[in-house]
């Protein structure tokens, strides 16, 4: 009877150790497995738009299967093709389940450009589309399309870059360089410094953004920096793991939204 005992006792302490070992192991599996998905905006316009007409615009923000409903900002840039200084950047509306939009008149026919700036979940995602407004000439969209693909054959490395080298275009009056104002190190703090112009001028007063991210991370961190002289912003960060990290320097002032794209080799 004793041995039955201790044989039933054994067994359930063999048991309870067996199911806490399984437990562990899902809850592992479970923390291991957890990557989040790519932030994705889809931009939807209406098929045909007529001149002095208001429309409505959308960006759908996705993440994996869920709607995004809490992202930072949303704001829509547009501009006609051939007045490539003249871009208006309106903020959107959170209109619920993923959807955020503005409204918008177009006063001449043409074909634009709408980028859909959009950052959420510490990503930051640009997608951009062409609308047509009335009835423009083809040949208008030809000559632009190959002038385009002039500027643009020259790096389709990434996503994010390619977007940069659409963007930059725009703005060419824009000279943003970017310097660590010392080696870097990982885990060691470095101050990012940038030095803007427009037109030979220092660009004075800016929202100045960095964005940063290692080339094997999908988490984007966002730095806010402070102008320290005439045109020249800085701001203090730490970059944890070797390797090329990706910087991209967002510039807000009044209408302008302009950003560049660089690179950092930390050790």
């Amino acid at each position: 009877m004793k041995k039955l005992t201790l044989f039933i006792s054994l067994l359930s302490i063999m048991m309870l150790a067996a199911c806490g070992s399984t437990n562990n192991n899902e809850n592992t599996n479970g923390n291991n497995d957890e990557v989040p998905s790519m932030v994705e905006v889809e931009i939807k316009v209406p098929e045909k738009v007529e001149p002095n007409e208001e429309v409505k615009i959308e960006a759908l923000v996705t993440q994996g299967e869920e709607n995004v409903d809490d992202a930072q900002e949303v704001k829509f840039e547009v501009w006609k093709q051939g007045q490539e200084a003249d871009h208006e950047m309106l903020e959107a509306m959170n209109d619920g389940s993923g959807i955020y939009s503005i409204t918008k008149t177009f006063e001449e026919e043409g074909f634009y450009y709408v980028v859909a700036h959009t950052t959420a979940r510490d990503m930051h995602v640009m997608p951009r589309v062409e609308l047509t407004v009335g009835n423009p000439e083809p040949s208008e969209k030809e000559e632009e399309h190959d002038h385009e693909e002039e500027g643009h054959n020259h790096d389709h490395e990434t996503h994010e870059k390619t977007d940069h080298d659409d963007h930059h275009s725009h703005e060419s009056s824009l000279n943003i360089t970017l310097k660590p104002t010392d080696a870097v190190k990982a885990n060691l703090e470095t101050t990012l410094s940038t030095e803007i112009k427009q037109e030979d001028a220092a660009l004075t007063d800016a929202t100045v953004r960095f964005e940063i991210w290692h080339e094997d991370s999908e988490k984007h961190e966002f730095v806010d920096a402070k102008e320290v002289s005439d045109g020249v912003y800085e701001a203090k960060t730490t970059m944890k793991e070797t390797g090329l990290y990706y910087v991209q320097i967002h510039v807000e002032k009044d209408e302008l939204h302009e950003h560049q794209q660089e690179e950092i080799e930390v050790e």
